[in-house]
Parts: structure tokens; sequence; C-alpha cells
């Protein structure tokens, strides 16, 4: 409801936000592990590269995770009212979501496969200017001066880093003179799509879809159309692109660390993506995003690490720490810079924010009992549309029954003749009429109730 999301805006805070800190630290650890393990896998040719095996990985990772922690929450007696699935505006942007997740993932590893994560990781910093101008022109959202300067200083960065990589790969003798245009493309690409589901994302969220519904229509989503890949382009050549190349790898690297491997990077994932619509619901799509970031200059450090000696793509120079140091300063300064939301208060007196803190206040206690209401009439809760129309229903009901009593009190009398005055009754008659009085006066109280 339209009330709640502003009281959202005005007491968000980024990542100093107690709430955010928690699944921030978890993305980025989580995430950087999932990523270096990726690239661990790619590099041992466990499969052959058409077969994408990362995509299927993590798509399934994400709904047996997901399925996981739901048995969990059940086995320890959390219990929520059945939600009903969203129409509308919202039902059609939870049918999208999966298309903008399939396409960053898919162009993701791509780009990965083509030019190596440190390229990926540094060119997918777009993802910043990108989420901000998708939210402008989607959302009409503003970004504060402080949140602006931080957004600029991660681009900085990103575009030294950048500029080392494409003058590296010109010093190669300019072999591969097409080679960068064509990763950047996927690179792109990939940021629109993670970008546009990231505003898909914080959209559902405003709109009391739960994370849980999100992450679980993704991945079965994803699943499903790696599985319909797989069976017509894998399985016709299962052996040589699948079985044979697997067990060389394993035999290569080892039986037990190649399950170890597979696993932990599952496990990543999944803790992983459970935490992207906790970072959507506090800090919103933009926020998400310099996650990202901030995680590409982690895993930049450590693939220079761990894969420097294999391939010279990934190797740290001075350009990367400078890189580096600049992404996670303007990540920092963004985090805790105000919204634009709250320098708006700063302006505004003191008195009337606590008035409007307030009247918000009063509004939302009623806001949550009419919603109680609608889920004891209803058995579930509403949508946003569900719960605008019912009451509307009740506003008419309300007028209409005010109209009727105030034609009923404008209604004149009707006059009646004065009546004789009547001998005196006896005293038992005397005592009995007060009584008789008094009934059809409590039964006309009665029928108005």
């Amino acid at each position: 409801p339209r009330l709640s999301r502003a009281h959202r805006y005005r007491t968000r805070t980024m990542a100093v936000d107690n709430d955010l800190l928690a699944p921030l630290a978890m993305f980025i650890i989580a995430g950087a592990y999932y990523f270096l393990s990726a690239q661990r896998i790619i590099n041992e040719d466990f499969v052959d590269a058409s077969v994408r095996q990362m995509v299927g990985l993590m798509y399934i990772s994400d709904v047996g995770f997901n399925l996981v922690t739901s048995r969990v929450s059940r086995s320890k007696g959390k219990k929520t009212a059945p939600k009903k699935a969203p129409t509308g505006t919202p039902g059609l942007v939870l049918n999208l979501l999966p298309l903008t997740d399939l396409v960053g993932l898919v162009c993701a590893f791509e780009a990965i496969r083509l030019a190596g994560s440190g390229f990926h990781q540094t060119v997918g910093g777009a993802s910043i200017p990108i989420s901000c101008l998708l939210n402008v022109l989607i959302t009409g959202k503003v970004f504060s001066t402080g949140q602006l300067t931080g957004i600029s200083i991660v681009i900085l960065g990103l575009a030294v880093k950048a500029k080392s990589l494409l003058d590296s790969n010109d010093d190669d003798g300019g072999g591969g003179a097409g080679f960068p245009a064509v990763a950047v493309a996927h690179v792109l690409v990939s940021c629109v799509g993670y970008a546009l589901r990231g505003i898909a994302m914080e959209y559902l969220s405003d709109n009391g879809v739960d994370g849980r519904t999100m992450t679980m229509r993704m991945g079965v989503t994803g699943a499903a159309c790696w599985a319909s890949y797989t069976l017509a382009f894998t399985a016709p050549d299962f052996g040589a692109k699948v079985t044979g190349p697997f067990s060389a790898a394993s035999t290569r690297v080892g039986a037990v660390a190649s399950f170890a491997l597979y696993a932990t990077h599952a496990l990543s994932r999944g803790l992983a993506s459970g935490t992207i619509p906790k970072i959507i619901a506090f800090g919103g799509a933009t926020a998400l995003s310099l996650a990202q970031v901030t995680r590409a200059s982690i895993i930049i450090l450590l693939s220079s690490v761990a894969f420097c000696g294999s391939d010279e793509r990934q190797c740290l120079d001075a350009y990367g720490v400078a890189s580096a140091a600049l992404v996670i300063a303007g990540s920092a300064y963004y985090g805790t810079s105000k919204s634009f939301e709250e320098e708006l208060d700063d302006l505004i007196d003191p008195d009337v924010a606590d008035e409007m803190d307030s009247v918000i206040g009063e509004a939302e206690e009623i806001l949550e009992e009419l919603v109680d209401l609608y889920v004891e009439e209803h058995g579930s809760e509403p949508t946003e549309d569900e719960f605008l129309a019912w009451t509307e229903s009740l506003k008419r009901a309300g007028a209409e029954a005010e109209r009727k009593v105030s034609k009923k009190a404008a209604t004149p009398k009707k006059a009646t003749p004065a009546k004789k005055p009547k001998k005196a009754a006896s005293a038992k008659a005397k005592e009995t009429k007060p009584k008789a009085k008094e009934t059809t006066t409590t039964r006309r109280k009665s029928a108005r109730k």
C-alpha cells in the first residue's frame, strides 16, 4: 500500500542499516566464492562449454536451497497466511522476472568464457549507471548528491581497470581486435538484464510479493529452460560433451575434491541468491548493483591470486589496485550518504516533521487493522489492487448508509391529533404502563442498532 511505501522511503538507510548489513555481507562473501569456484570449474573443463553447466547448476541450487529453507521454517512452526498469486501488473512483472534473470546469467557466463572473470567483473560495473538510468526512466527515482558522488567514484574506479585490460589487449599485438567488443557486448546485455531484475524485484516487494516466491519463480523457470536446452542440444551427444570430459577431469582433480567443489559452489550460490530479496527490500535495486560492484572488486583481487599463473588477464597490477580502492571507496561513500528523501526531511521544520510522523504512524495503524480485517473475511492477504477495491467498496457502503440515515432524518413526521385525557386508572394499571413503555423503547433501540 502507498502509505507504507512512503514511510519506507522516509526511514530507509542504505549500508549502515542493521537490517541491510547482514544480507550484504552474506551476498558479497558467498557470491565471491561461487564466482571463483565457477571459474575453477570452467578452467578444469569438467564438461564441454556448450553444455552451459554453470547456468543449470545455479538454478538447481536456487530451487534446492529454497525448498530446504522452506522445510526448515515449517519444522520450526512458522506459519504465514496463504497469499494469492498476484494479478494485474504485479502478476505480469512476476512472470517477466525470470526472463530478466535468465538473460543476465547466460550472458554473464558467456562473457566469462570469452574473456575471463576479471574482464567480466570489471566491465560489469556498468550495472551501476545502467541501473540508475533505468530507475530514473521506469520508476522516476531521484538520487541525492551524495549518492551520485559515490556512483561517480565507482565508475571512475571501474574505468581505470577497464582501460588497463583494453590496453593490455592492444599490447598483445592486436590479435584479438574484435575480442573486447564481443565480450563487452555480452557484459552490457548482462548488466541490463540484472538491472531490470533488480527494478522488478523492488516493485514486487513493494506490492507484497515475498522474496521466496520471486526466487522460486526464477529458479524453476530457469531450470526448466536449461533442461529444455539440454534435451535439444546436449542429449544427442551426451557422451562426448558430458560423460567423457567429466570422467577425465574428476580423475585429474580427484573424486572427493570434485564433489566438494561442486557442493560448496551450489551452497554458496544458494546463500548468495537468498539474500537478494532482502537487499532489494531494504536498500533498493541500486544498493544491489553497488553490492555486486564491491563483490566484483574482491573477486578481481582473489582471482589474481588464484588464477594469475594460468591466465594473464587475471593478474593484478597497479591499475587493478587503484580500481579496487576507488570502487570500495565509492561504495562506502554511497552507503553512508543520505537518500534524496532523507535530504528533503532535513529541510522540513522539526515540529512539522514530528506532526507528519505522528499522522503517518496513525495511518499505518489503521492500515494494519484494515488488512487484518480483510484477512479475517477472505482468509488470505490481499494484493494492492484487491485491497484498494475492497476499501472503495467499504467507502461506498458507508456513504450509502449515511445517505439513508440523512434522508430518514429529513422526512417530516405526521402530526397526530391530541387524545382526550382518560380517567384515572387503577394503581395496578399505572404500574404496568411504564414497564410496557420501557419494553417498547428497548425494542426500538435494538432495532436501530
